[in-house]
């Protein structure tokens, strides 16, 4: 059925003054576009998306609503249609139609509109149907006419002008019916999450997302590990367990020692001193203990990378962390001082690890406050500090032979890129037996099967597109992509180096590679990738030349995204803090759907609910769920602080004296210079950082754009205002726990060094 319908009735004819005013080839400057006839053409139209249904059904006597009804047909027009019915093709008719044009004024006053009749003409027996090309407008705004018999061009025309949130669906997601149904799914099944995510009404995955498809995936990827993966993986892998005094230095940092940590209600906060790789539980300063369950970590440096492993099955989750690590025998050189790029340049191999911290669950799939997380495992390796790592998104079940005498209770890739400008894959198993001890594992990696190496470029980030398909992106642009199953790319024998080819290899950017992600799993084939030009570009492996598209250039470096797979978009920030969903269909669009009061930095989606964390540079981080604002522009979206992280160094070390200068430190003793009535600090508080989380933030709706009202107004209105945060208090990891039974399981780092993991389902 048509959209415009009244009465059980369809419109069969449609105004064309606007629509199709791309047909002109008159000059630029003309002052009035006029319509044109359509050229007539032998050869099948191309179903066209946006022409009107061939289907429509037969006009009858009775009226139409006039306010779905722009012009009245005649009966020459109706015996056309009915013709073009028949032939199942679209038509316009363009014979006395009363068109209304605007003309065009330089002044402020608003355009008048011109009436003009076209001249009549008799109605043809046989109308042919009508080849309408796709069109596009260029930088000067000019529209432009893309035939695809001689050129490819993006496919899809701007938006609809006219219509309501149907016409704005059908142009996001497409107009057929199997298009528009996961999306209508969607908007009603969690239409009553606001922010955090719901417990009760359950996780699920993406309506977009085929089952059969992820069956086949997993069942690919099971088959062939158990032939040979697994083989090949224990033959490339050199791997030893090393004692715990051993294992203690490749866990060394520069960072603090000891943070105090002030957190609980506003009006009585506590302060939790926490000494490194120590941890405390977010429940403790609070009187309602039963509604936080989570942890706070205290690592020491910056967190720089958190990612939950890919486990369905069992109560038991694990979360890899790696923090900032440096080489602890050489001399730095100062910040800014740099004899090299360090972006762009390789390190010296250097010990460093990999943290696999381990969390209990209740029957509910809960996290269970009752029982302490424990570091289950340390990936010891000496290949410089890791920059970025992902699990693959395929669970491999655990229903094999142990390798040696050894029991393991958990399988999984991890892909990792480390400092000496290499990318690996390492096959993780943790042994059963030393699973539910106090004290970790060190597991020493010398060697791993896949290694590697990008000519004249450092790798900068990674992606998994399947279970066993890896992307990488690179320093000078390239795009890199290897497959775990195809022969010769995994070594066979410690002996023997296998250098693995990427069956794909491509320059996707001028320059540097921020970000690299991919539609998976219901658009594996669509990659997104942000460069250092400025430009987020959409590429469709399956044909790279042809299929791509860029999206807005902005003016701030995007160095996170994330795909929505739920609206089928990927998420990314904007230069005026608010966060943007660039669709598949319409990636040259931005929707906004979230507002920050800083940089975002961090941002994270869910594969199993809508929800998504958004991290700023101000150390706040917030959840909303971005449906019904992409759904419908007119609804203003909620938004929540899940918690807010101030750091401040220790006072002698601070650039601004504290207001008021209420104390002084001198020779360990506290000594009050001013206010007698202030309250006593102790030296230990003072001469030590602290890290403040303020928590309990109700849902609001600030709106995408700032208001007068809520900001105060500067006194030169010609000014722009510039907050300055610490460095120490932004986000730097942030990810959601992508199991199906575990989605509301949340993790944040931050540069200060604190890591806290939260269940924070509602």
């Amino acid at each position: 059925m048509s959209r415009r319908q009244s009465r059980n009735k369809s419109t069969t004819s449609y105004r064309v003054e606007e629509e199709y005013s791309f047909l002109d080839e008159d000059d630029e400057d003309a002052e009035l576009s006029r319509s044109r006839r359509p050229v007539i053409q032998d050869d099948e139209e191309d179903g066209d998306d946006f022409m009107p249904d061939a289907n429509a059904e037969e006009e009858q006597e009775d009226d139409f609503d006039e306010e779905l009804v722009e012009e009245e047909e005649s009966e020459d027009e109706a015996a056309a249609d009915e013709e073009a019915l028949a032939q199942e093709s679209s038509n316009i008719d363009v014979d006395d139609v009363e068109v209304t044009l605007l003309r065009p004024t330089t002044g402020k006053g608003k355009s008048k509109p011109v009436t003009r009749i076209l001249p009549q003409s008799p109605a043809p027996k046989a109308v042919a149907p009508v080849q309408v090309p796709h069109s596009f407008a260029r930088s000067g705004g000019r529209k432009v006419n893309m035939d695809d018999d001689k050129m490819r061009s993006r496919g899809i025309a701007d938006f609809s002008k006219q219509g309501g949130q149907e016409v704005r669906l059908k142009d996001l997601f497409g107009p057929a019916l199997s298009d528009l149904k996961p999306i209508l799914k969607t908007r009603d099944e969690w239409r009553l999450q606001e922010t955090l995510p719901i417990r009760d009404s359950g996780l699920k995955r993406s309506h977009f997302e085929s089952e059969e498809a992820r069956a086949k995936d997993e069942k690919l990827m099971q088959t062939w590990y158990a032939k040979s993966g697994r083989e090949e993986f224990a033959d490339g892998q050199k791997i030893s367990i090393l004692s715990q005094e051993q294992g203690a230095k490749y866990m060394l940092n520069d960072g603090a020692q000891s943070i105090n940590v002030l957190m609980g209600t506003t009006t009585n906060p506590q302060q939790h001193p926490l000494r490194k790789n120590s941890f405390v539980n977010v429940a403790d300063p609070f009187e309602d203990k039963e509604q936080r369950r989570g942890w706070l970590f205290h690592l020491g440096a910056r967190v720089q990378d958190a990612q939950w492993m890919t486990n369905e099955d069992g109560g038991t989750q694990y979360l890899a962390v790696a923090v900032e690590q440096k080489d602890m025998t050489a001399q730095h050189p100062a910040p800014m001082e740099q004899p090299t790029a360090p972006a762009f340049s390789a390190t010296k191999p250097f010990a460093a690890s990999i943290q696999i911290w381990a969390f209990e669950s209740t029957e509910e799939h809960a996290l269970d406050p009752s029982k302490k997380p424990r570091l289950a495992l340390v990936i010891c390796t000496d290949w410089g500090a890791p920059k970025q790592f992902r699990w693959s998104p395929i669970a491999l079940h655990n229903r094999h032979e142990p390798l040696g005498d050894v029991e393991t209770v958990d399988i999984g890739f991890l892909a990792g890129i480390w400092s000496d400008g290499r990318v690996r894959v390492l096959n993780i198993e943790i042994p059963k037996t030393e699973a539910q001890t106090s004290n970790p594992i060190f597991m020493y990696f010398a060697q791993a099967a896949f290694d590697a190496a990008i000519p004249q470029a450092v790798p900068t980030c990674l992606q998994w597109l399947s279970g066993s398909t890896l992307a990488v992106g690179t320093s000078a642009g390239t795009l890199a992509i290897w497959t775990l199953t195809r022969p010769g790319t995994l070594s066979r024998t410690p002996s023997e180096v296998c250098i693995p080819r990427p069956w794909f290899y491509k320059q996707i950017g001028d320059t540097y590679v921020l970000t690299l992600l991919s539609g998976w799993p219901s658009q594996p084939h669509f990659l997104s990738a942000s460069t250092a030009d400025g430009f987020a570009r959409l590429y469709d492996i399956r044909s790279p030349d042809a299929d791509t598209v860029a999206s807005v250039r902005g003016r701030v470096l995007v160095v996170t995204q994330a795909w929505h797979d739920h609206t089928q978009s990927f998420i990314m920030p904007d230069e005026y803090y608010i966060l943007k969903h660039n669709n598949i269909r319409r990636f040259y669009h931005n929707i906004y759907s979230a507002r920050a009061e800083s940089s975002i930095v961090r941002v994270a989606a869910s594969p199993v609910h809508p929800g998504v964390l958004i991290g700023g540079a101000n150390g706040a981080v917030f959840a909303a769920n971005p449906v019904a604002r992409v759904v419908n522009t007119k609804v203003v979206p909620w938004q929540q602080n899940w918690f807010v992280h101030e750091w401040r160094p220790p006072v002698e070390k601070m650039v601004v004296t504290p207001s008021g200068q209420n104390f002084e430190m001198q020779d360990e003793d506290f000594q009050e210079v001013s206010n007698p009535n202030a309250a006593k600090v102790p030296p230990s508080v003072l001469s030590v950082p602290m890290v403040r989380i303020t928590e309990g933030y109700r849902a609001t709706q600030p709106g995408i754009s700032y208001s007068t009202t809520s900001r105060k107004k500067p006194e030169n209105e010609t000014s722009t205002l510039i907050t300055i945060f610490e460095e120490q208090s932004s986000i730097s990891a942030l990810a959601w726990n992508p199991n199906l039974k575990f989605g509301t399981w949340a993790v944040a780092g931050m540069n200060s060094g604190l890591l806290r993991v939260e269940d924070v389902g509602v």
